[in-house]
This record gives structure tokens, sequence and C-alpha cells, in this order.
């Protein structure tokens, strides 16, 4: 199986897909480390020197690469949902949606996210949670700790299983 976590800038999804992986003994992939291995730089290097459009077009072409890999999660980057639809995504798909004021908080004073220097986490709201919400299977709501986020994805993903 592929578990894919996406939501907002912020919102945990590189958190709670190591601890996801660890529990269910998966791999575990973060897509924007693996974007930077790809082309030998950083995100923050790639918006400045290439464009966000080169950095979709590969963040698309590393999203195909993992959808031959099982059991694995996935920790997408806040903005997959801009290029890539439902059917881009071969596994489940986990919207993290948390509360905007909790997220605000949480990047205060975070320079490593090139689109939050010309956006603020409200305007990414607005033009994203339609898309998470169109590619998601599961959308988790709850803002509960670390642990009982991951239990509740394992919870909800057995269901799904059984069901």
């Amino acid at each position: 199986m592929r578990i894919f976590i996406i939501g907002l800038p912020g919102c945990g999804k590189t958190t709670v897909a190591k601890v996801l992986a660890t529990k269910m003994n998966y791999k575990f992939i973060d897509m924007d480390k693996a974007i930077e291995a790809r082309t030998g730089k950083t995100i923050n290097d790639i918006f400045k020197d290439d464009g966000e459009t080169y950095f979709r077009k590969i963040e698309t072409k590393v999203l195909e690469s993992v959808n031959s890999l099982e059991n694995v999660v996935i920790a997408c980057g806040g903005g997959i949902c801009e290029n890539n639809s439902k059917s881009s995504f071969k596994g489940k798909v986990i919207f993290l949606k948390v509360d905007l004021k909790i997220l605000e908080a949480r990047l205060l004073n975070d320079n490593t996210r090139p689109l939050l220097k010309k956006n603020s986490i409200y305007q990414l709201a607005e033009k994203r949670n339609n898309l998470y919400q169109a590619i998601a299977d599961i959308t988790l709501t709850n803002n509960e700790g670390l642990e009982e986020t991951v239990d509740n994805i394992i919870e909800v993903l057995n269901e799904d299983i059984n069901n």
C-alpha cells in the first residue's frame, strides 16, 4: 500500500508520515527531500533559480516515481495539489486539515518555505483546501497530538481495508 499525506505547510505532514511509517513498518519518503536529491538543490534554491513552474514539473516526476513503490508513506509537498489530480496518486491520500490559527503560529518565524514569502497561510488555504479535498480519500480535521493522529489514520485505514 502507498499512503500519501497532504496538507498545508506546517500541518505536520512529514512528522505524521515518519511516525506512521514506523508504526506500520513501512518505508518513509519526504517528497521535498527526494526533489532536493534529484536536483542537487534546496527547495528554496529551486524556486529562486528555476521558478515554481519548474519545481512543480520535478514534483510531478517524483510523484510518478513513488507510485511504483509498495509499503510506503509519502509526505507530499504542500503544493502537490496544484498540478496533480486524484488520478495522479496511486494509493490512499490523507489530508491533514489543521486550524489556520494553529498553522499561522507554527509558521510565524519559518523562512524555509518559499511560497509563504509572498502568500499568507490564509491565502494558500483559500487556494488549496478544495484541491486537497478533491484528492483526499480521508480528511482528518482534528488537532490532536501526534500519536493520536497517527492512531486515527491507522484505524481509518484498517476500517477502509475491511469494508
